[in-house]
């Protein structure tokens, strides 16, 4: 922006959008004021109602105005807090035009491009490429919007543009841990950012940004920077963030959520190449919960296995053990029966034999 009369130009279209930012800041002010008005109006409905309520004993009604009370007065700080960000301290005064042309001049001086886009009355700023721990992101733009100045306290103003991405493997919209769609997150220097735009210190502000950009707080990235360049599921190259991995100990391989299972024995994680299903419940099961059956190496899970063996070879076992127990039953007559006839036969012979001793015996 060489030209003095675009300087001119802009540094007016600047003061025109500071002006109208403080007539919206006193108008957000009015209309936190008045809300605060309606919650102490609130508050004496109840109180009176709650008078009423106690005069004739209505104590379940009591009981509700007072819950209602309650409500109102949780609300009332977080009001308060909402107006006090606004009117603490005094409003900065709308800056004249010689400091705005300085302001830009300046500008011009602190970063290699410097450009206005009538059209749509933003401040275009470029800044260098941006390596953070080895990973290169690029270049950036700032666009500041000045239809959007006066809404700083509601909506950002500007945008932060990737001219050469370089985004995380997981999500296309995040062109730096801080930036999501365009969006950057200021964290604590929110308050610091638009302080610096109300009072049209623009260098602090842009500087401010490009202070953002050109550092890393591991604590709250969109997509931390150990994940940025993503991990690819094993078996259908799904590229993913690390916090989004299963890993299989039976094949030692990171997979996606779609190419795993768990077993239902066991709770474990394990890839559809690992996983095998129960011959009987057909349940999904790792390789540790799944055991052959000892009589017929059928795959059984621990649920359905019984004395080591699969259900059908128990059954088979039952059916046989049910078998010789009736067999037994049923011939437990017949030996009875034979045990009686050999006793009645053995009787007479004995009884013959003693005669024949006695005989002996006498001669």
């Amino acid at each position: 922006m060489e030209d003095i009369k675009l300087l001119i130009e802009t540094a007016g279209r600047i003061r025109q959008a500071i002006r109208e930012l403080q007539k919206r800041r006193y108008l957000a002010s009015l209309e936190r004021l008045a809300d605060l008005v309606k919650k102490f109006k609130e508050l004496g409905g109840e109180a009176r109602k709650l008078g009423l309520c106690l005069s004739r004993n209505w104590l379940a009604a009591a009981e509700k105005c007072s819950s209602r009370a309650d409500r109102t007065l949780n609300e009332i700080p977080y009001t308060v807090t909402r107006i006090r960000q606004l009117m603490d301290g005094q409003c900065p005064k709308v800056p004249e035009m010689s400091f705005l042309i300085e302001e830009l001049k300046h500008l011009e001086q602190e970063f290699d491009s410097v450009d206005f886009d009538r059209d749509n009355n933003n401040i275009l700023v470029e800044i260098e490429p941006i390596e953070l721990d080895g990973i290169y992101l690029g270049p950036f733009r700032i666009e500041l919007n000045l239809d959007k100045l006066p809404e700083v306290y509601s909506v950002s103003p500007y945008l932060v543009v990737a001219l050469d991405p370089h985004p995380a493997a997981t999500d296309e919209g995040v062109t730096h841990p801080h930036v999501s769609n365009r969006t950057l997150c200021e964290g604590d220097g929110a308050v610091t950012i638009r302080l610096a735009l109300e009072q049209g210190r623009l260098v602090d502000f842009f500087s401010m940004i490009r202070s953002i950009l050109s550092t890393y707080n591991p604590d709250s990235p969109y997509v931390s920077l150990d994940d940025w360049d993503g991990q690819a599921c094993y078996s259908c190259g799904y590229v993913m963030s690390r916090d989004d991995t299963y890993y299989c100990s039976y094949s030692e391989r990171d997979y996606c959520e779609q190419c795993t299972t768990y077993c239902r024995c066991c709770d474990e994680t394990v890839c559809e190449e690992c996983i095998v299903s129960c011959d009987y419940c057909d349940k999904p099961t790792c390789p540790n919960c799944a055991i052959k059956c000892e009589k017929c190496d059928s795959v059984v899970c621990e649920a359905c296995l019984e004395e080591d063996i699969c259900p059908d070879c128990k059954e088979t076992e039952e059916e046989l053990k049910d078998d010789n127990e009736q067999n037994e039953i049923e011939r437990e007559p017949e030996i009875r029966c034979q045990d009686e006839t050999a006793k009645v036969e053995n009787r007479p012979e004995k009884s013959v034999k003693s005669k024949q001793h006695k005989q002996r015996a006498g001669a």
